[in-house]
């Protein structure tokens, strides 16, 4: 029996996918066992507790330079912002600051990053990749940081708009 060039392609391309077999991907084997419903899941660091307490008079921006020694913040004035890059400069004239959400409100500038003290917030998640899984928090191609403050009676995790 010949076989012509197309049907023999056919053939080898058929046996292939009869030899392969789909795995699906198991998130429990995440670090620290974090699974898909879990918020943080997206490439975030978050920052918790210890962490956060660990030097009273450390801001927001010392806490996430201590979990991320990768950040590397600057200062262009006395008083100014800091400038902070989580994924690389990409312009030259336009900016490369990530977004910052305070308890789910979308500040103009990074200045809370250096304005908040680190005991003062409950939780802070950093997501250089600029997508994060909580509902309400629009992707940013520079990055996301989000700061939950800590509250009397209550969680400080606030969904943006309310």
């Amino acid at each position: 029996m010949s076989l012509s060039k197309p049907g023999l392609s056919v053939l080898a391309v058929s046996a292939l996918l009869a030899g392969c077999a789909h795995v699906p991907f198991d998130r429990s084997v995440l670090p620290s066992n974090r699974g898909p419903d879990n918020p943080s899941t997206v490439a975030g660091v978050v920052i918790t507790g210890t962490q956060l307490a660990a030097d009273p008079t450390q801001s927001v921006l010392d806490a996430i330079q201590r979990a991320m020694p990768q950040v590397r913040p600057s200062k262009t004035a006395l008083g100014a912002c800091p400038s902070v890059v989580l994924r690389g400069h990409d312009s030259i004239v336009g900016t490369s600051q990530p977004t910052v959400y305070v308890d789910g409100q979308r500040t103009v500038d990074t200045c809370p990053l250096s304005d908040i003290q680190a005991v003062d917030a409950e939780r802070v998640e950093v997501y250089p990749l600029g997508v994060t899984s909580r509902p309400g928090y629009a992707s940013h191609g520079h990055g996301l940081i989000l700061i939950f403050l800590q509250r009397a009676g209550g969680s400080g995790t606030q969904v943006p708009g309310n």
